[in-house]
């Protein structure tokens, strides 16, 4: 039988926001903010809308805003007073216990999010996907395979913006497919909302600096499954497993010797070992993503009842699916050198998963804030497939001297620029440099979004200043 059925509570029935005093705190710049505020005011919310950044940040979506009637406080928050508010809607990367959420709560004010507002009033099934890393490569694969399967589905949470606009108008048995943050889910927890069908990719370190411990990352990415009816583990991953004994739906593993493992050819096998799909037929880089599209697998299949269309719909699904912005991206490749973009990876893990689908021999271009993430893995990979490291940012000393004690080449550079540059001065034709940088943005650019556009322009920069006979294009 399939997984159906809406999800969760919520606070608040809809048509009940007219006229209601809400506060939303956090505007962001990834979309669910403005998705959420837009809502609201469709609502007849009395809606205010504030958030840190500076008002020249927010032009754009606080224009827009003010034009339909939102009060705006930008800047600060000192203009506001949380405790009067009928409800304060926060942004997944304001922390619960930050002062204006600390004045609500004290004061009996109800606290929600964008993504709460939506799995509460979702009248169709909802499959969430988590994870340390490869969460948005399983979402978007979990879309492309519903919709070549013919299922209505809606791509939302973490990855695509606000839903919320969608929840009036969703077809019958539509399906929300969200990627669900750490953040986020903690949000979900407290009101004791999640999806039916949850994935979790993996559980490794991250976000460290929010969460305050290992544990309670680690109980944020459980948490996804306090409302599931089926979970999609990762046999390999030992915390995933233990968020296993204390769940009581089916559990479906992928990965090692579970119900869709990768043979050794890297294509798709299932729990008896017979081929699913074959490893020519998966145009995705490296194992990892091999056991995103069986994680996909599994996730659709309960969400249908179905596994075989869900297989069926995997050649489909393949032909048209493209790996999320900034993650393994390739931007050209010119003079025998190819460059890719992956400024996503803002973990020592998940880059060691890009090099070790890169493959030697590859030029890293590494560093930036550190999380207080151990290293190692970067560090392991970067020293078995690296001809050289760049190092940059903060961070990108301590790298520097690591790599070089294992006997790396490393070079330190002061910006995105100028390792764009020694990357290339370095680069020989059967290479490819990777800029994965494993930390944080927030030293240098404002996200990973504007890191990424900083080295796609200057690695055109450079390949435009290659001789004509170098500058062919092959990707």
């Amino acid at each position: 039988m399939a997984d159906a059925g809406p999800a969760g509570h919520g606070l608040q029935e809809r048509g009940d926001l007219a006229g209601r005093r809400v506060v939303l705190l956090g505007l962001g710049r990834f979309g669910g903010g403005l998705g959420a505020a837009r809502w609201l005011l469709g609502q007849g919310a009395e809606l205010t809308v504030t958030d840190k950044a500076a008002p020249e940040t927010l032009a754009g979506p606080a224009a827009e805003l003010a034009a339909a009637g939102a009060r705006l406080v930008l800047g600060g928050h000192d203009d506001v007073d949380f405790a009067a508010a009928d409800l304060l809607v926060v942004n997944p990367a304001v922390p619960l216990d930050a002062p204006p959420v600390r004045a609500a709560l004290d004061a009996g004010v109800p606290v929600t999010s964008e993504i709460c507002l939506l799995v509460s009033r979702w009248p169709g099934p909802v499959l969430g996907v988590t994870g340390s890393n490869g969460k948005s490569t399983v979402t978007g694969l979990c879309h492309a395979l519903l919709a070549t399967a013919g299922r209505a589905a809606s791509l939302g949470g973490n990855i695509g913006g606000s839903l919320l606009d969608r929840v009036e108008r969703a077809e019958p048995g539509e399906v929300a497919v969200l990627e669900l943050s750490s953040f986020m889910l903690d949000l979900l927890a407290r009101e004791g909302l999640g999806p039916e069908v949850a994935v979790i990719t993996n559980i490794t370190p991250n976000h460290l600096d929010r969460h305050g411990s290992m544990e309670a990352y680690a109980a944020a990415k459980r948490s996804i499954l306090q409302r599931a009816r089926t979970a999609v583990l990762f046999a390999e991953d030992e915390l995933v497993r233990e968020a296993a004994d204390a769940f009581s739906g089916r559990a479906l593993w992928f990965g090692g010797e579970g119900d869709v493992r990768i043979g050794e050819d890297g294509g798709l096998l299932d729990r008896r070992g017979e081929a699913l799909l074959a490893s020519a037929a998966i145009p995705l880089p490296g194992r990892a993503n091999r056991l995103n599209l069986a994680a996909a697998l599994l996730a659709v299949s309960a969400v249908l009842g179905d596994e075989v269309a869900a297989t069926r719909a995997l050649p489909g699904a393949l032909a048209s699916y493209e790996l999320p912005p900034h993650r393994c991206q390739p931007v050209g490749t010119w003079g025998g050198v190819e460059w890719i973009d992956d400024s996503a990876s803002t973990t020592p893990e998940s880059t060691r998963a890009s090099l070790a689908a890169v493959g030697a021999p590859a030029i890293l271009i590494a560093g930036g804030r550190d999380k207080g993430l151990d290293a190692a893995p970067l560090l392991d990979e970067a020293q078995r497939v690296a001809r050289a490291v760049v190092a940059l940012g903060e961070q990108g000393p301590a790298l520097a001297r690591e790599l070089s004690s294992r006997g790396v080449v490393t070079e330190v550079v002061p910006d995105v620029e100028t390792a764009v540059a020694r990357a290339a001065a370095l680069s020989r034709p059967g290479d490819t440099v990777l800029l994965s940088p494993g930390y944080s943005s927030h030293d240098s650019h404002a996200n990973f979004v504007e890191r990424s556009e900083a080295y796609v322009r200057a690695v055109l920069a450079h390949a435009a200043r290659l001789p004509l006979s170098r500058q062919r294009e092959e990707c």
